[in-house]
């Protein structure tokens, strides 16, 4: 936090900055001095709060604040006057003083004052942050997950801030300097972030805006998670190679073998098909990599039981692209592949063979829909139910099919969005916390799937049910 103390008379500045040091070591107090000096000085120093005389020469305090307060209006200015005059006080409040004290002020006062403004200070902080959250949203990241520091860091733009990511007590006992730490932030169960004031401008991990900090942080997670994901210590793979469409075209090529086999049935060949495939995402990006096998997964779950052309709807995509970004590696998400399409044609092929079973495969399935209705995990998955009924994933997602007539991801979103269609009419819970209450990471995509469900996006469904609420923030 930093502090400026004006006053036209020496021995006033000196007493009230040996007093707001000696009560808070740790802040940062300057002398501006008074008149046209302290307004140079407020405009360099930038402080969050200032302690001002009223009565001065060249320039009185009440001009002073009034300027302060057009220009900075974030500013927290608190009027010091040896004059007990209520008209001083009523006009310095009415031009945005944050409290009045008389001269002398003594300790208990000066350090009521600071730690209101640092209150109020971290209160606007936290605001900022979590509207800045409602428009760029992280998945899993709530506001609830922040800790702040010294936010004086948050409000000065003019500082760079750089972003490292690691374990929180490894990255605070490293940046031991608390005046330096703007904030900590747990990210997922192995993954926390800490944010201080950059050592170098213009930080390759840094960010100066407010507003670019949710970016910043972004691109960090990406590129850590990507280094985690292929196990390597430095920059992951650009994928712009040579070839970028002809790796693609051979992708596609060996993803219709590997359909095709699956369908018939014959294991050997279907492993060697993935095989190839894998063999075919050497060095592509994650994005790339991620968005090929959710594609793979998501046209074996819609078509191993037809013979048509093939259609991925969006739900079914979406559902497979986050099931991939839930493996932390590559090869811990190849063995899943894997297990999930070779064990599950196998058992679709022990299902097609014993019909005289049908009757205690539609009691399991029976089970697996209780299973579903009586779940409160926001990311129940096809695997989730399949173990609690203990049969294969394919084979579940082929019995939604035969006795629903829609596919698990279906029936699970059409679920996900009744629950969600309760909590917006009983609850005054944000949108943004609705969709991460039920599952979805990207609430943007959650608004789709409520309107396609309803007609109405979440924030005309409670007007319509005669629910008084803020529009939403991307509304």
């Amino acid at each position: 936090m930093k502090i400026c103390v004006v006053d036209d008379e020496s021995e006033v500045r000196v007493s009230i900055i040996q007093k707001l040091t000696a009560l808070f070591p740790h802040e940062q107090v300057f002398n501006a001095e008074f008149g046209y000096e302290a307004l140079k000085r407020i405009e360099l120093i930038q402080p969050d709060l200032v302690f001002l005389d009223i009565r001065m020469p060249e320039f009185d305090g009440l001009n002073i604040l009034q300027r302060i307060h057009e220009k900075y209006p974030a500013i927290h200015v608190v009027i010091i006057s040896g004059y007990d005059d209520f008209e001083y006080a009523r006009r310095a409040l009415t031009l945005g003083a944050t409290g009045f004290l008389l001269k002398p002020a003594d300790r208990g006062e000066l350090s009521d004052i600071v730690l209101k403004v640092k209150g109020m200070l971290v209160q606007t902080f936290i605001k900022e942050l979590d509207q800045l959250m409602s428009v760029t949203p992280i998945p899993h990241v709530s506001i609830e997950q922040v800790q702040p520091f010294n936010v004086s860091l948050w409000f000065d733009e003019r500082e760079w801030k750089q972003i490292e990511l690691g374990n929180r007590a490894a990255l605070l006992d490293q940046y031991n300097n608390s005046h330096d730490i703007l904030l900590t932030l747990t990210l997922d169960s192995d993954l926390e972030a800490i944010v201080l004031r950059a050592p170098l401008e213009e930080s390759a991990s840094g960010f100066r805006e407010r507003k670019a900090f949710l970016p910043a942080l972004q691109s960090q997670m990406r590129m850590k998670r990507e280094l985690r994901f292929f196990q390597i210590n430095d920059a992951p793979p650009s994928g712009k190679r040579a070839g970028q469409k002809e790796w693609a075209n051979q992708a596609a090529k060996h993803r219709q073998i590997i359909i095709q086999h699956a369908r018939t049935g014959e294991i050997s060949e279907l492993e060697m098909g993935l095989n190839a495939w894998f063999e075919c995402l050497t060095n592509v990006t994650y994005d790339e990599l991620r968005k090929e096998c959710a594609y793979l997964m998501a046209v074996l779950d819609e078509g191993l039981s037809r013979n048509n052309m093939i259609m991925v709807d969006e739900e079914t995509l979406y559902y497979w692209h986050e099931w991939i970004g839930r493996h932390y590696t590559w090869e811990v998400l190849k063995d899943r592949i894997r297990h999930m399409v070779i064990n599950g044609v196998r058992a679709l092929k022990n299902l097609d063979q014993q019909d005289r079973e049908i009757p205690q495969a539609v009691n399991w399935f029976k089970q697996a829909l209780q299973v579903i209705e009586n779940s409160n995990e926001k990311n129940l998955s096809l695997e989730v139910v399949s173990e609690a009924v203990n049969v294969h994933p394919v084979t579940l997602s082929r019995m939604f099919k035969q006795q629903m007539g829609i596919t698990f991801v279906r029936y699970l979103t059409r679920r996900r969005m009744k629950h969600a269609s309760a909590l917006l009419l009983n609850t005054r819970k944000k949108v943004n916390e609705i969709s991460e209450d039920i599952g979805y990471a990207d609430y943007a995509y959650f608004r789709s799937l409520f309107k396609k469900e309803f007609g109405y996006s979440p924030s005309e469904f409670r007007k319509n049910n005669g629910i008084l609420t803020e529009p939403d923030e991307s509304e």
